[in-house]
């Protein structure tokens, strides 16, 4: 008798395991989220800082592969505000698509729990950046810390903080410095399927 109950004990632990996967059919979801954003480039330090705040945006899709590590591809969209080399203000759209790992550090430190109202979900990933009026395009690495909160199964709120590492040239102004980069803090909503 007790040797059952120890089996169908680690049967269930094992069901929710941290790194056991996911069916392929579960855990997927799309997000899309508004919020505010700031580019650093090469002489952007002579604009007033509250003058470099311009709108951004993100729209996502991805997939919890297990209850730690997910995936998801992310199309960033923001408006650039700054100075150019001349000492004149510019100002510029680009975009960027990359591909990011995610992990939840709450149900990996603490255990898997899928009703968990609040999730720290550190995330990194690489990709390419485009601004078309410029006609330039880089490399993008991406760093950040999604929040997120649980509204119901189907329904999360996230508010996200990221910044992005890109090439020189993408402002249009190559000065020869090693990357320029972009800050973001955005706050939307997750579909989960």
């Amino acid at each position: 008798m007790a040797a059952v109950v120890l089996a169908s004990a680690g049967t269930t632990v094992a069901a929710q395991g941290k790194m056991e996967a996911y069916p392929a059919n579960e855990k997927w979801f799309v997000s899309g989220s508004v919020g505010a954003g700031v580019y650093v480039g090469d002489y952007d330090m002579h604009t007033k800082f509250g003058n470099r705040i311009s709108i951004t945006g993100d729209v996502s899709g991805g997939k919890w592969i297990t209850p730690v590590l997910g995936a998801r591809l992310q199309i960033s969209g923001m408006h650039a505000s700054g100075e150019a080399m001349n000492g004149s203000s510019e100002s510029w759209n680009f975009m960027m698509y990359h591909a990011d790992i995610m992990v939840d550090v709450l149900n990996w430190w603490c255990g898997v729990d899928e009703e968990r109202t609040y999730s720290l979900i550190p995330l990194v990933g690489g990709g390419v950046a485009n601004a078309p009026g410029l006609n330039t395009t880089t490399g993008v690495l991406t760093v950040g810390v999604l929040n997120r909160f649980k509204v119901s199964e189907h329904l999360d709120i996230n508010v996200e903080l990221k910044g992005n590492l890109v090439g020189d040239k993408l402002d249009g102004c190559a000065s020869g410095k090693k990357g320029e980069g972009a800050a973001a803090l955005t706050a939307g909503l997750t579909y989960n399927f």
